[in-house]
């Protein structure tokens, strides 16, 4: 039973990506780098898929993933120079992201393994170049819904298979004797994760569609519901892996998506950055006064430790790294000098399960600077695209709250991570000289955005 229904998926998901590509007009087959890509860091690497080449020792890593990755950076250099797109505006419309990574190849010279961490880095960095495939794309917006879209009618549907058909890949019990679901991904928080990036994508892709008249009305029972049921699988695999780091992202930035069908938001969309700062100081002063945090951690079943959260960074902080330039890129958790004076258990986690953290112990204060410029920068940059109009800005915008509030838990900043990835393609500007333009415009000459957004019957529900 559990072979026909795993060739009968595989049979689904061929049909479902070549009917969502033919769709889908302005993306090319060098789409399938970034696609690839995405696939890999949302589910698990591809020597725990084929079963061999995986990693001897910690250091040098497995040969088979570097092999993979390699061929992906390659092959998204060869296609960018093959576009010929002019590096001199990618650096100056995207400096404050290359400055950042350029602090963390400086950060190299200092690791305990230079050489180790450099590897690290170039994967790492490479995930800025095919992002850049996708943002060279005819119509990237297109492009940048169709790979995460791709990736959710494969990874959503066999995280179920594997957990019901194949037990031995889809949940492991812990040493501890607790029962871990994973689906595709290497442990529960990879499969949040998944969830998280696709989720996101999944309800942009339904927004846009909807929003765009000729495509709605084009639409079938069968397109206007399939996104809605990956979304509910997906939401069904957060129950079951319990990531709640991922359930509040996903509800998060699932709500500022949706907040722009608002009668009030609708026509004060650049209001929306205000509005959500605005939420926070006033949780920040309701906590201060009332003690809201731990009503609210308590509600979504953890305690105020944050499931151990609070001693990791505790146990991290007591080290003492060096404040000012840290440990070098990636180098803490296989710097031997560190590791010995670690607890066992915090050693094999391998996570400071906080982004800022292990920025601090990478990259010291001046890491942490580099990093804060970038934030800043980009979210000046969002919140002043949100008054000039377009839904693009309020993705954007989505995308960048997620990942503030996913760094609180987990660590994603200049880490291979499906969320990483995800900031990089909202945070990075398109090469190209012309502002964001929809398949129409690129394609047939057809209206703005901006123009899209004063026309409130382009939103879902307003056609007849």
């Amino acid at each position: 039973m559990k072979y026909v229904v795993t060739w009968a998926f595989w049979a689904g998901v061929i049909w479902l990506i070549r009917r969502d590509t033919a769709r889908r007009d302005g993306i090319s087959w060098a789409l399938w780098i970034p696609t690839l890509w995405v696939g890999i860091l949302a589910s698990r690497p591809m020597s725990m898929w084929l079963g061999f080449g995986g990693a001897t020792d910690t250091l040098e890593g497995s040969p088979l993933d570097r092999l993979v990755y390699t061929v992906l950076i390659v092959a998204a250099v060869v296609t960018l120079f093959r576009r010929g797109i002019d590096w001199s505006v990618v650096i100056s419309r995207n400096w404050p992201v290359l400055l950042f990574y350029f602090y963390l190849l400086i950060s190299v010279l200092w690791a305990d393994t230079p050489f180790v961490s450099f590897k690290r880095w170039f994967k790492d960095f490479g995930g800025v170049l095919v992002a850049l495939v996708v943002l060279t794309e005819v119509n990237w917006q297109q492009a940048f819904r169709a790979v995460f879209v791709r990736c959710a009618y494969v990874l959503i549907p066999l995280s179920v298979i594997l957990i019901r058909y194949f037990p031995d890949r889809g949940r492991y019990y812990t040493k501890f004797g607790g029962l871990q679901i994973t689906g595709v991904g290497a442990q529960k928080n990879s499969l949040g994760a998944m969830v998280l990036v696709c989720g996101l994508v999944l309800i942009w892709d339904w927004l846009e569609r909807s929003r765009d008249r000729d495509d709605a009305v084009r639409q079938r029972w069968f397109d206007r519901y399939l996104p809605a049921g990956l979304l509910a699988i997906g939401v069904y695999l957060l129950y079951l892996c319990d990531s709640k780091t991922s359930i509040a992202c996903l509800v998060v930035g699932g709500c500022i998506l949706a907040a722009t069908r608002l009668p009030l938001l609708r026509t004060r969309i650049s209001a929306l950055g205000i509005c959500v700062v605005a939420a926070g100081i006033g949780l920040y002063v309701l906590d201060s006064v009332f003690g809201l945090k731990e009503e609210l951690v308590q509600s979504v079943g953890r305690d105020m430790t944050l499931t151990g959260r609070t001693e990791v960074w505790h146990e991290l902080l007591a080290l003492k790294t060096d404040p000012i330039v840290g440990t070098g890129f990636c180098s803490f958790w296989s710097d031997e000098f560190y590791q010995s004076r670690l607890p066992e258990w915090l050693a094999e986690g391998r996570s400071a399960h906080d982004g800022f953290l292990e920025m601090y112990l990478d990259g010291g204060i001046l890491g942490l600077f580099f990093l804060g410029l970038m934030l800043v920068v980009i979210g000046l940059r969002i919140n002043r695209q949100l008054g000039e109009g377009g839904y693009y800005p309020v993705v954007r915008f989505a995308v960048f709250v997620v990942m503030l509030v996913a760094n609180l838990t987990e660590s994603h900043f200049g880490r291979m991570s499906p969320v990483g990835f995800l900031f990089l393609l909202a945070a990075l500007d398109p090469p190209a000289a012309q502002e964001e333009h929809t398949s129409q415009e690129i394609l047939q000459g057809g209206p703005t955005l901006t123009e899209e957004w004063a026309d409130s019957t382009l939103w879902p529900g307003s056609h007849s």
